[in-house]
């Protein structure tokens, strides 16, 4: 994207994911916002953001970060895929996937350097946002982690199972779960962890 495009599209992401309550944007449970509504927010006004250049970004991110959808009276309402911290976005959006139905690898990526702090805290924290992000080998997950990452965190899904962990697929094919009550991935539900430099393929790319 154009430089004036990645600015609108961060200033997109801000306001759906994580500022739309302080910034008293009205959003639903499913994390959309009217397109209208947003486009009158000083972080997009700021850029004179038309609805069709929203609607190219939306078209053309890489990521595949934003869904427009229309609705009754034809208003437009733009939502982010996933990545949301507000507590009132649920998992409306997102399409639960059964165990029956989920990829044979599903990993984490993340660096070297965070490895010490996962394995003191005992597993894969959410942190502040709503779910840990994950993806797969398989053709519709082509999201999930950075390109820069350097070891990959692969899932004993029977483990996983045991745990009562439960999964949701983004529209964007990102592969989410809140944890367990602590926000948790527990390290017990790790089958591998990998170095990049021992992958021979190379991981997808996140957000």
């Amino acid at each position: 994207m154009a430089p004036r495009e990645v600015l609108i599209s961060k200033a997109l992401l801000y306001l759906l994911r994580h500022g739309a309550v302080k910034e008293k944007l009205p959003i639903d449970s499913r994390g959309y916002v009217e397109l209208t509504t947003i486009l009158n927010h000083p972080r997009i006004k700021t850029h004179r953001a038309t609805v069709e250049e929203v609607e190219k970004v939306v078209a053309e991110n890489d990521k595949k970060r934003f869904t427009i959808e229309t609705r009754a009276g034809g208003k437009q309402y733009i939502c982010a895929n996933q990545g949301h911290s507000l507590d009132l976005v649920t998992e409306e959006n997102l399409q639960p996937l059964l165990y029956g139905d989920m990829p044979e690898n599903v990993y984490h990526g993340t660096f070297a350097n965070k490895l010490e702090a996962i394995n003191s805290s005992g597993g894969l924290l959410r942190m502040k946002r709503n779910h840990i992000h994950f993806t797969s080998d398989a053709e519709w997950s082509q999201l999930g982690i950075r390109k820069t990452c350097t070891v990959l965190i692969y899932l004993d899904l029977d483990k996983c199972k045991e745990q009562g962990l439960e999964f949701f697929r983004s529209a964007n094919g990102v592969i989410l779960t809140r944890g367990d009550e602590r926000g948790m991935v527990p390290a017990s539900c790790f089958r591998e962890i990998k170095h990049l430099t021992q992958v021979t393929k190379k991981p997808k790319s996140q957000d």
